[in-house]
């Protein structure tokens, strides 16, 4: 085959090994249109093959008859299941089209109870952007990464390559991935995918855009990890990758010099919406920093500057740094509509803290707010933002706390905040450590952890 759109990335030989796997899907037919070739490549590999199915596809406009619908997809999936070698399908009956609007944690609680029915080791999921942006598919896989913390996840991607030409012939919202993105490109038989795809035969027999994405993979299959294996996750902490930024929306860290990879990821999140982040100054900091004199301030992550353009506005000198410089100039243009004056780093936070330390630059104020990368990372980069505070200067910090799991934030437990992470930060005293209840970085209430600390002068 051609390797021309896996920028000449090898296929890897094999599948990572797993002797259970859990799909976890929205619709009846993501098993086969989706996942169909690389469930199949399971079992060949001997591995037992679950699937749990959120919805019975009843909101589809193909295949209306005068037959419900959901009774017809609902038996087009068993045909499909038995071609795929899939040994036990558990289909639930919520609401297709509307998953968005079910409680995170009650269908989180569906592949708990499932993942431990059938034991399995890995779950199999869409990619975390839906593959297409549907919100049905997006929220399948916050549910499996929330209701098995201790699973691998890996997640069904689409090469960029291949994404782009199917969004320029059909119209259609295909999120790709670059190969760096990408952990495997295994090769695939699809004989078993396309009797099991027959067998959908009410989505599959009009469904052009199905049969093109088939031709432009060829046999061939992409994937990544939403969470690795702890072997992998030990080799990602030592340096070897930065921060997982598929496991929430948060991250802005990187890590090393200059992480391209991320920051085009995140120019394309800013791209996509014209406001990713709610527009106020978070409350807290509002609160803590206005009895403060103007002075220096450094807001880490800062994304499109709602705490940035508020320090502004109240005499602070701010720097503001992100890895995405889309948002930044969102940032720049805001500030300048009101006559304000802020500088904006487009890098790391690792490698401007490095920077900063080796220039001796500190800073009255410190604001670390949202960022959520791995344990090991997030200790690294709550030293390094500690270190740059001023004698007499303030370090703030607001996360998402541990009991936010499932309500909002990243849906690995690993990546929320506890107050063990923020106890002891190195040079900086504790003056306030308290839970926080009410808006977070989105419209939506959450529970909230905020520290505010003090160098001593």
């Amino acid at each position: 085959m051609e390797e021309r759109w896996f920028g000449g990335k090898v296929p890897a030989a094999s599948l990572p090994t797993a002797s259970s796997v859990l799909a976890v899907c929205a619709h009846p037919d993501d098993e086969s249109f989706g996942l169909g070739a690389v469930l199949d490549s399971f079992v060949g590999q001997g591995a037992d093959v679950a699937m749990l199915c959120f919805t019975k596809g009843e909101a589809s406009s193909l295949g209306c008859s005068d037959r419900a619908l959901s009774e017809i997809r609902s038996a087009e999936l068993v045909g499909a299941a038995a071609a795929l070698g899939i040994g036990r399908v558990k289909l639930l009956d919520r609401a297709d089209g509307s998953l968005v609007d079910e409680p995170l944690e009650a269908l989180a609680a569906e592949v708990t109870a499932m993942s431990d029915e059938v034991g399995a080791d890995l779950l199999l999921v869409f990619d975390e952007d839906g593959i297409t942006g549907h919100p049905d598919h997006r929220r399948a896989t916050e549910a499996a990464l929330a209701g098995a913390p201790g699973l691998s996840v890996l997640a069904w991607s689409v090469p960029r390559e291949v994404a782009d030409s199917l969004n320029a012939e059909f119209g259609s919202g295909f999120v790709g991935r670059d190969p760096g993105e990408l952990d495997f490109v295994v090769s695939v038989d699809r004989t078993r995918q396309r009797q099991a795809i027959g067998c959908h035969a009410s989505q599959s027999g009009h469904n052009p855009v199905l049969w093109r994405r088939l031709e432009l993979l060829r046999d061939s299959e992409a994937l990544r990890w939403l969470r690795a294996p702890a072997s992998e996750a030990r080799h990602r902490s030592e340096g070897h990758a930065g921060p997982d930024q598929h496991a929430g929306p948060d991250q802005h860290a990187g890590h090393g010099g200059g992480d391209a990879t991320l920051a085009e990821e995140w120019d394309r999140r800013y791209a996509s919406v014209p406001q990713v982040w709610r527009p106020e100054p978070d409350e807290s900091l509002a609160e803590l920093v206005s009895p403060l004199p103007p002075a220096r301030a450094i807001d880490l992550g800062a994304g499109e500057g709602r705490n940035s353009l508020w320090l502004a506005r109240q005499g602070w000198d701010v720097t503001a740094v992100d890895v995405s410089q889309v948002a930044l100039d969102r940032l720049s243009r805001a500030a300048s509509a009101e006559g304000l004056s802020i500088e904006t780093v487009a890098d790391d936070l690792f490698s401007f803290l490095a920077a900063a330390r080796a220039d001796s630059r500190t800073f009255d104020l410190v604001v670390v707010a949202y960022l959520h990368p791995d344990p090991v990372q997030r200790a690294e980069l709550l030293a390094a933002a500690a270190g740059a505070v001023s004698a007499g200067g303030h370090l703030f910090v607001v996360a998402h706390d541990r009991a936010s799991l499932g309500v909002t934030g990243p849906p690995d437990p690993e990546r929320l905040y506890t107050d063990d992470d923020l106890r002891a930060l190195p040079g900086v005293e504790v003056v306030r450590l308290a839970q926080r209840r009410g808006k977070s970085d989105v419209s939506e209430p959450g529970i909230d952890i905020v520290l505010w600390a003090v160098r001593p002068g």
